[in-house]
């Protein structure tokens, strides 16, 4: 009996029912048989006092029971204590809800949440899949960018590294010429040179202006018949500054007498500007008869000398509408001088020329870098370090887009003729053809 009564107050402990102790009984059975209101019996302080009633005393002698057996006595039922005063039970030290409210409070449940549909649960394993598989094309993606930009790379600076390379010499700058950080422009030589000892002089004189702002490619070609100041020479032709000081002193005169920076120049003779020509497949031009007699004539001069062939090689029957022209044939289409208007249209023929080379440029293929590489770059010489033509060359496919612009100093109703000490020439009126050129090569 006592284990039971162990384990009955145990119960208690843990549980909401209510232990009362035996004294507190007795006093409820006293209650029972007078039937009168039972008294609530004290609150325990201490609940350890009664976490073993059997040692605190012996349990009660109860009466025998059988004197109840008259129910008449029991018609009232007892008032028993108002039970509310026992739902809180007390408060028990070293007890683990001792700090919380009593029941503990339980987090709420959402026991009615919506289940997902399969359809949701499919859309999301359709998004994780896309996701993934358009995360690894676009590493693919990159990975095939940084080798074919390496393949790139590799390939120019391999062409770049073949060009001649001068450092530039001593200048004579002019102050305050025109430039702007959106403009790029490159000085194009083309000297007469037969070969690569002869410095010759400067029988194509173009700027290549890029302009990023206009989305324009300016070709501009001076005359070479240009009566200007030569810095340390004196007043002579333009192409005569090539011959005394090379392209640093035609920079510098082009800077003195147009008002325009200079700082980069490409030159070619002429084995590589036809080398160029054919590494391109040529070129197809409109020629006129009397344009292709003078050809014929130009070849068999000196062209087909030059270029180690037969004197008769390469002659044209006659002209025609989109012509293919070779390397040494369009050199000779570009030397023409006494067709049309001598130099005027003379310049106009290199800078077609010009033209459709960087239009063929802008397509080429790897067979035609591998021709130019071999060909063209060793008969080229230049004043660029390789990381600025390296840069350069990053801008090709940006060109693709840009409006092809020609232009020609001086220009019209800008000169008159004259005969000089030099022979005859074009006096330039220098401030219309400085305007001139801002207007069109710098224009925003």
């Amino acid at each position: 009996m006592s284990d039971r009564k162990n384990s009955n107050n145990t119960d208690n402990q843990n549980t909401r029912t209510t232990y009362i102790p035996p004294e507190a009984r007795e006093q409820y059975r006293q209650a029972y048989q007078n039937q009168q209101p039972r008294q609530n019996p004290p609150k325990p302080q201490n609940h350890q006092q009664y976490q073993n009633p059997i040692q605190n005393q012996s349990p009660p002698q109860y009466q025998n029971p059988m004197q109840y057996h008259n129910p008449t006595q029991y018609q009232s039922p007892p008032q028993y204590p108002n039970p509310a005063q026992y739902q809180s039970p007390p408060q028990y030290q070293n007890h683990p809800y001792s700090n919380q409210s009593y029941p503990p409070q339980r987090p709420p449940q959402n026991n009615h949440r919506p289940k997902q549909s399969p359809k949701k649960k499919r859309k999301k394993k359709r998004k994780s899949f896309l996701s993934k598989f358009l995360g690894r094309l676009l590493g693919v993606v990159i990975i095939i960018f940084l080798l074919l930009f390496g393949i790139y790379s590799c390939t120019v600076m391999g062409m770049i590294k073949k060009i001649n390379y001068s450092e530039t010499g001593s200048r004579s700058r002019t102050n305050g010429a025109l430039s702007a950080n959106y403009v790029t422009s490159v000085l194009l030589i083309g000297t007469d040179g037969r070969n690569e000892s002869e410095q010759g002089r400067s029988d194509t004189m173009i700027l290549l202006s890029l302009n990023s702002k206009s989305k324009t490619v300016n070709l501009t070609s001076f005359m070479r018949d240009c009566y200007v100041e030569i810095p340390d020479y004196g007043w002579d032709k333009l192409n005569a500054a090539y011959s005394y000081g090379g392209a640093e002193l035609l920079m510098d005169t082009i800077e003195h007498n147009f008002g325009i920076r200079i700082d980069d120049y490409v030159s070619v003779n002429f084995v590589s500007f036809a080398n160029i020509i054919d590494s391109v497949g040529g070129i197809k031009i409109d020629v006129s008869d009397a344009e292709a007699q003078e050809i014929n004539t130009i070849l068999q001069a000196e062209v087909n000398s030059i270029m180690g062939d037969d004197t008769l090689s390469d002659l044209l029957s006659s002209g025609g509408k989109d012509i293919l022209l070779n390397g040494k044939q369009a050199l000779s289409y570009a030397r023409i001088r006494y067709v049309g208007n001598a130099d005027f249209e003379r310049t106009e023929r290199q800078r077609k020329v010009m033209e459709l080379v960087m239009n063929k440029i802008k397509s080429f293929s790897p067979s035609s870098l591998s021709n130019i590489s071999k060909s063209v770059m060793p008969n080229v010489s230049t004043n660029m370090p390789s990381m600025d033509m390296y840069t350069l060359s990053l801008r090709m496919p940006f060109l693709i887009g840009y409006e092809t612009q020609q232009l020609q100093i001086p220009a019209d109703n800008t000169y008159y003729g004259e005969y000089t000490a030099s022979g005859d020439a074009l006096i330039v009126d220098f401030d219309a053809n400085y305007n001139i050129i801002k207007q069109n090569v710098f224009a925003e």
